[in-house]
């Protein structure tokens, strides 16, 4: 074994030390960059924290016609709005979600609203049942379909509560 002079015992000392520290503090940044990537999930949409599977219902569905007349007719059947695959599951097939993001209107007593556009134009408006999460994290809402033919618009209420 080669002797170490005690100047270089101190020099690889600190260098050793150095090492150690920033380690810990590359570690520490780690650490608050996952933090923060799970706190911009959540903040991406609100809904996010109740899970990214949703069955959603819908109630009786408002027709507007060309003509200046709306009538009511029953609604459609239940579907899954899945933000982990970005789509939405009809009966007839599933439909691309095309981007959904949350806004907050200055002045409404609706905390936050989620605007979830589909890519065949159909839109699903949410508002959370108990904003605060404590009793209720289902969402209730509209999806609403504007039309070009003879109907002009289709609106129903939808309910949302997550997957189990």
């Amino acid at each position: 074994m080669i002797p170490i002079h005690p100047s270089e015992k101190k020099g690889r000392t600190q260098l050793m030390s150095r090492v150690v520290v920033v380690a810990i503090a590359m570690g520490a940044m780690c650490v608050g960059a996952v933090a923060q990537s799970d706190d911009t999930k959540s903040a991406g949409n609100p809904m996010w924290p109740a899970g990214l599977l949703w069955d959603c219902k819908t109630a009786s569905k408002i027709v507007c016609e060309r003509d200046g007349s709306c009538r009511t007719d029953k609604g459609d059947a239940p579907f899954v709005l899945s933000y982990d695959d970005n789509d939405v599951e009809f009966p007839d097939g599933k439909v691309r979600i095309k981007r959904h993001y949350q806004q907050t209107v200055q002045g409404s007593p609706l905390q936050r609203e989620v605007k979830v556009e589909l890519a065949d134009n159909r839109v699903i408006w949410l508002t959370a049942v108990d904003a605060s999460r404590t009793y209720s994290d289902a969402w209730v809402g509209a999806i609403s379909e504007l039309k070009g033919g003879v109907v002009l618009m289709e609106s129903q209420g939808v309910y949302c509560a997550p997957k189990k």
